[in-house]
């Protein structure tokens, strides 16, 4: 009798690593697991997660890859040439950068109805995950409410996501993540999971090893599971909200009775209410908020000043201003162009706004150049330059 040796020609691998591996190598990141970290970068492109076997039972491949992706967009690209994000182990001690980092991911997530999916696996996960409202960027006013550091993080990390290096491959991957959930099978007559105290094991097999969280990293420590069954992660998955009408967000029913017509980037030309980010879409009138939603009565030139600090770089003044007179130890000719002096990323008349909840003021404010006073709240260079500093969407 003859014998066969059958030889394995593919091996298979989950699909939702796969769509997040292509996602991280599409945007720059090369994917290398390891049993010496738990989630860490090299700052030269490299995103280090930990093998299957130090993974807690809601971790997962994809939702590992995607908060360290989130880390890079709160970070910027100076923040990819740091090891650990530059992070390392001071994160309990200053934990804003984190907290900017898990305020995207659920803001991402939660447009695809995998907020809770992908919920991150660190301790974090109780003393801040567990806190977020609806609104991911929501912050209370004694905390410094849309100016609370995090929030402001979380924001420009956002903004990171709609360029043109991102946008494509995340909007990609996490429609791809919705779809798959969207096919699986949400529970099963056949539970794998037991768990007891944080302990995870499969049914009748030996204890797994898990990994116990120092800062970043995480050095294995081998438990025993108890008998208690553990739901599916795939039990989470709810549908994704519905697309707005503008088409560039998905609407958000935490803001009931309000719409596009409240919301700072809404504006009417011609009797047609249309949006900002959607420029040729005409909108119903009862056009819902979206996720990205501000409320137009809030815009405060006091508790902004976004377009005298690192928005834009310079402000340009004419020959004719009195400020040239007035202020002139504020003027500066380059190029026989006149600016106003700037110290450091602000512009040096720009008083305030050190603290979170400190108004901003201007010191020349009745001698502002014409360039200032032309310059419309809530016009469509204000609202850019709300994004640019992490106060808008």
């Amino acid at each position: 009798m003859t014998e066969f040796l059958r030889l394995a020609t593919h091996y298979y691998d989950d699909p939702l690593s796969r769509v997040w591996i292509a996602c991280a190598e599409s945007v720059g990141f090369r994917i290398v697991r390891t049993p010496d970290a738990y989630a860490s970068t090299d700052g030269r492109g490299t995103l280090l997660i930990a093998v299957d076997e130090m993974f807690d039972p809601d971790d997962s491949l994809a939702q590992m890859i995607f908060h360290e992706l989130c880390h890079a967009l709160v970070e910027g690209e100076d923040g990819e040439r740091r090891a650990d994000w530059g992070l390392g182990y001071a994160v309990g001690k200053n934990p804003w950068r984190e907290h900017a980092c898990l305020r995207l991911q659920a803001y991402l997530a939660g447009q695809v109805g995998l907020r809770d999916f992908f919920a991150p696996t660190t301790d974090f996960r109780v003393s801040f995950w567990a806190t977020l409202t609806d609104d991911p960027f929501y912050a209370p006013p004694e905390a410094g409410g849309r100016r609370e550091r995090s929030c402001v993080a979380a924001r420009l990390g956002a903004w990171r996501a709609s360029r043109p290096r991102w946008a494509a491959h995340l909007n990609q991957a996490l429609a791809a993540s919705a779809a798959i959930a969207a096919v699986t099978p949400r529970l099963t007559n056949s539970p794998q999971r037991i768990n007891q105290a944080g302990a995870a094991g499969v049914q009748g097999l030996p204890c797994p090893t898990v990994g116990q969280e120092q800062g970043t990293h995480r050095t294995p420590e081998t438990v025993c599971p108890g008998q208690n069954l553990l739901p599916s992660l795939w039990s989470t998955a709810v549908a994704p909200p519905a697309a707005h009408p503008a088409s560039h967000a998905t609407a958000a029913a935490h803001y009931p009775g309000l719409g596009c017509t409240d919301c700072a980037w809404g504006f009417v030309v011609r009797n047609r209410l249309r949006c900002r980010h959607a420029q040729a879409i005409r909108l119903p009138q009862d056009s819902p908020a979206c996720w990205r939603f501000e409320p137009a009565g809030e815009l405060d030139c006091q508790t902004c000043g976004a377009c005298c600090r690192e928005a834009y770089h310079a402000v340009e003044i004419s020959s004719r201003d009195p400020v040239n007179k007035r202020h002139s130890e504020l003027v500066v000719i380059q190029d026989s162009r006149r600016k106003l002096l700037r110290n450091g990323k602000r512009c040096a008349a720009l008083l305030g706004g050190d603290a979170p909840n400190e108004a901003f003021a201007c010191a020349i404010y009745a001698d502002r150049p014409r360039t200032c006073r032309e310059f419309t709240r809530g016009s469509e260079n204000c609202l850019d330059a709300r994004r640019r500093v992490g106060l808008s969407l």
